[in-house]
């Protein structure tokens, strides 16, 4: 990097800038030489200057520090200090860093001159400290260069945090991320009960932090008992801590107290489970400690609970400590799964019964009843939001109590945290999940005293939430979360979450069996995300019961053969669609953040009054349904099945030719031409080959095609019988047994031949980009060769060639059509067989027909572009638009002479067209299986001779 032009007094310094080296890797390369050289020479009083230089501060700047200018602020002799900068102190070897470093940045020197960064070196150590962003570092001088993102401010580059949640969660994650490895690095952490009793370690460092934070121990009790009863080499942590947590365990009256210090003895008893399992204690050392005390000093009070949880998840691998912050759920989203699924419900009951006291005691009942269950939980995170915004409602029914009393009544709490089930397979996770629900109830303790002036005393703890350590898809949830009370009655239970996706590629081999274990039974359940397993048990549980379900997933269960897969299953148990959000982005302001193209689906046994969500452009519409099809729609049409033939009497539609291992007949125009120079006999076997690419992008692309080639024309090309044979070889080396027969008897030809042997067919790619409005087709002459990325219509005439280009049936592709990540996949089986064509009289025929004229004519127009051109939406000319419009009104005035009102009315009449349809179908072959039942079988000739 170059530096930049010298600054005046008091300015940031300049950004280090290179064109060719990102600005962070040039840093770092830069401080990295510098540090190299300074080892191999270590001129110490030299050092905070090579330093400086590695940062960019200008060379005037360095001149003036080094020559006792003004601009060194610091006095003492040795030291440099810039203002609104740095202070820089070297010490002996033999004085500790870490008391000379706290003391330093205590001096008036550094509250005066605003100081940021305090550094301190004895240069076998380094410890610095950002008093801005309350961070501090400390490392092995030797490895100072990898710290360089530290300093970034000195080179201009101000460090930001761009999560969503608070700064406080970010710090306190990223520090016990600090601490986790420590304690790693010095412990043998290597069996399952190590992994385990470190998980239990670390979610009870959380609430001792949280407790002395937040009133429920004395302020800084845990931390400043560790300062001042522990050795600074950190050698008597363990057993320290050891105590302590026996003391949090015993009561106040216990035995095991009268043996124990005063300053454990001040601690409350806490019970609860927190403290009960007796685990190893990790061995501390003096940098641990360190850090461990450090934690302390962050202000745990305003680290939530909805979300530290899942950040200290990322804690335990440092690969996701880069990503930490989208590893949880956020409020918003999680409010758009528990709202429609029993809040509403809730407030509208509410709201019929303020005024009647009877009514709202009955509600009180009602909600101390109810069972919250996720059974993908992870950290806890839907089940502390349910937790809360329930004690939330029970608040505003108190109030309304008083209301209705006309006088402050003494309420307590009658929600306990034992109505809050869930299913988590990580460790860490499952403590973390417990600890979370009861800081929750903490919370919601000082919300429910800031509200009626007093509140249940947090300690000692009730038990938690009914969390159980396991596989979701192996256990039973009834098991885990019992329908019925101890009474036998039927309980009100919700279940909710955010299961994991995972698509069929994505998945290990034993997520494949476990999917096999729930879903077995499912013809093609290896096609389904694996999130589909969550929903089918969903529906087993909640299946003849009150319960009700709501889980967040990928928009592909609502999509193309997923629906076919597993919809006719969940809806054979009597389960019905209660609410759903159509597709929207599932995105948290978190690092590296990739939107997931997501739905929400509430399942329910009784539905009186379905509801839609649609979320565009960030505004939420509502709208009531008579019934939601597994489509999302507000539709009955069950799902779409595959099928073999048309619905409806139209061309057959084929697949392109498979051309799997068949590299040495493919040509690009290169090898074309040197072929033909080579061998010009191969002229007559030479066809152009196109695929999905080929077509919309207009690209070359050639295959030898030699279906009526004699074995001796091809020993007359040897050139040409090369590739033949390494077709052969290639073919050979196949698992499959078919491709290895296929390599002795036809290695010159496609495996799979469905080409049309004269005419047009209507081309249309499998795969078309989300973007587009219509899916580009179009007519290719039978000398065109086609790869199996591609569809054909031998027959189709210009009436299917304008349907199929109008935007209805691109609705149809959109809604019925799978999907190849976020891209439209059209299928001859599930779109074009299942579409329900309209009825048309030779008039409407022909008006369809001369509008896909104009159409095909339009693009001629534009010669020099390809159809992905002419089809992106920002690129698209206003004639060819104006073309397809036009073609629209007419396809749909073919269905119903009044026009459509959207796409949703679009889609509910050809629903119900193709609904029609196969109910017509099914009843002529009833009609005929009874006319082949009621002939009379001819009789033989032998009976006929008797």
């Amino acid at each position: 990097g170059q530096r930049g032009a010298a600054q005046g007094r008091g300015q940031e310094p300049r950004r280090v800038h290179s064109d060719a080296v990102p600005l962070g890797a040039s840093l770092h390369a830069r401080l990295a030489c510098f540090i190299f050289r300074f080892l191999r020479r270590p001129l110490k009083d030299e050092f905070i200057y090579g330093f400086l230089d590695a940062y960019g501060f200008a060379k005037s700047t360095i001149t003036q520090i080094r020559n006792g200018a003004a601009r060194n602020v610091a006095r003492a002799a040795g030291d440099v200090g810039l203002k609104s900068q740095l202070y820089f102190h070297e010490i002996p070897e033999g004085e500790s860093i870490h008391e000379a470093a706290e003391r330093l940045k205590e001096i008036d020197t550094i509250k005066t001159h605003k100081i940021r960064f305090v550094i301190v070196t004895n240069f076998i150590e380094l410890v610095a400290y950002d008093l801005k962003a309350d961070e501090r570092m400390e490392t092995p001088f030797t490895d100072l260069h990898q710290q360089y993102s530290f300093f970034l401010p000195l080179a201009g580059l101000e460090k930001s945090y761009t999560h969503s949640e608070s700064v406080a969660d970010v710090k306190a994650a990223e520090k016990m991320g600090h601490l986790f490895d420590l304690i790693r690095e010095r412990n043998q952490v290597t069996t399952a009960e190590d992994v385990h009793a470190l998980n239990v370690f670390l979610t009870r460092l959380l609430f001792c932090f949280f407790a002395e934070d937040t009133g429920i121990f004395e302020k800084h009790q845990f931390t400043g008992a560790i300062k001042s009863t522990t050795h600074e080499d950190g050698e008597d942590v363990a057993e320290f801590l050891g105590k302590l947590f026996l003391v949090l365990n015993t009561p106040r009256d216990g035995s095991l107290r009268q043996s124990m210090p005063a300053h454990l003895n001040a601690f409350p008893y806490v019970n609860g489970g927190l403290f009960e399992q007796q685990v190893v204690i990790p061995v501390f050392g003096a940098k641990s400690r360190r850090l461990l005390l450090e934690c302390g000093t962050l202000d745990w009070s305003q680290i939530n609970p909805d979300i530290f949880g899942s950040m200290f998840q990322a804690v335990i691998d440092e690969a996701q400590r880069s990503t930490m912050g989208q590893h949880y759920t956020s409020v918003s989203n999680i409010m758009k799964v528990i709202k429609p699924l029993f809040l509403d419900k809730l407030y509208g009951e509410l709201e019929r019964s303020c005024g009647n006291e009877k009514r709202l005691q009955a509600l009180l009942e009602r909600v101390a009843r109810i069972k919250v269950f996720d059974p993908a939980c992870g950290s806890g995170n839907f089940l502390i939001i349910a937790y809360k915004e329930l004690r939330r409602f029970e608040m505003e029914v108190f109030r309304a109590l008083n209301a209705v009393s006309k006088q402050n009544v003494i309420f307590m709490t009658g929600i306990k945290l034992s109505q809050f089930y869930g299913i988590e397979i990580d460790d860490f996770a499952h403590e973390t999940a417990l600890l979370s629900l009861w800081l929750a109830e903490h919370q919601m303790h000082q919300e429910f005293q800031a509200a009626f002036g007093h509140a249940e005393p947090m300690l000692p703890l009730k038990a938690s939430g009914n969390i159980a350590h396991g596989n979701s898809l192996q256990l039973d949830w009834g098991q885990v979360c019992p329908r019925v009370g101890a009474d036998g009655t039927a309980m009100e239970v919700y279940v909710c979450g955010n299961p994991p996706f995972l698509g069929k590629g994505d998945r290990s081999a034993s997520q494949t069996k476990e999917m096999e274990h729930v879903l077995g039974g499912l013809k093609g359940f290896k096609n389904l995300d694996y999130v589909a397993c969550w929903f089918y048990k969903a529906a087993d549980f909640i299946q003849g019961t009150d319960c009700e379900c709501a889980f967040v997933s990928t928009n592909s269960i609502t999509q193309g053969e997923q629906v076919g897969v597993l919809w006719p299953g969940i809806i054979g148990k009597g389960v019905l669609i209660g609410f759903a959000y159509q597709t929207f982005v599932w995105k948290n302001s978190a690092r590296s953040n990739a939107g997931v193209h997501v739905v929400i689906i509430g399942l329910s046994n009784r539905v009186a009054a379905p509801r839609i969500f649609v979320e565009s452009d960030g505004v939420l519409r509502e709208f009531n349904a008579t019934h939601i099809n597994p489509y999302l729609l507000d539709s009955r049409s069950g799902p779409v099945i595959s099928r073999s033939s048309s619905l409806c009497d139209v061309s057959t539609i084929m697949d392109g030719n498979n051309y799997t291992k068949c590299g040495g007949l493919i040509l690009n125009r290169w090898e074309k031409d040197e072929l033909l120079q080579r061998e010009p006999a191969v002229g007559g076997w030479i066809r152009k080959f196109v695929g999905a690419d080929e077509f919309l992008n207009a690209k070359d692309r050639w295959c030898l095609w030699m279906i009526d080639a004699k074995p001796d024309d091809i020993e007359a090309m040897p050139l040409v019988k090369k590739r033949v044979e390494e077709v052969k070889a290639d073919r050979l080396l196949s698992d499959k047994k078919d491709t290895r027969e296929k390599a002795s008897l036809i290695p010159h030809l496609f495996p799979e031949i469905r080409q049309p042997r004269e005419g047009q067919f209507l081309l249309i790619p499998r795969v078309t980009s989300e973007r587009r409005l219509y899916a580009p087709i179009g007519y290719m002459d039978a000398s065109v060769i086609t790869s199996n990325q591609v569809l054909m219509i031998p027959e189709a005439g210009l009436f299917e060639f304008g349907v199929l280009s109008s935007g209805l049936h691109m609705d149809w592709l959109r809604t019925v059509g799978g999907r190849l990540k976020s891209d439209y996949r059209y299928s001859g089986s599930l779109v074009y067989n299942t579409f329900p064509w309209p009825d048309a009289t030779d008039a409407q025929r022909k008006r369809v027909e001369i509008l896909a004229e104009d159409i095909l004519m339009v693009r001629e127009n534009y010669p020099g572009k390809s159809l992905a051109d002419l089809y992106d939406p920002d690129k698209m000319p206003d004639d060819l638009m104006v073309a397809h419009k036009a073609l629209d009104e007419t396809v749909e005035s073919l269905y119903r002479p009044r026009p459509f009102r959207d796409t949703s009315e679009r889609l509910e009449h050809l629903f119900a067209r193709y609904e029609m349809l196969i109910e017509q179908e099914h009843q002529q072959k009833e009609a005929e299986a009874a006319v082949k039942k009621t002939r009379k079988p001819r009789a033989s000739k032998a009976i006929a001779t008797e």
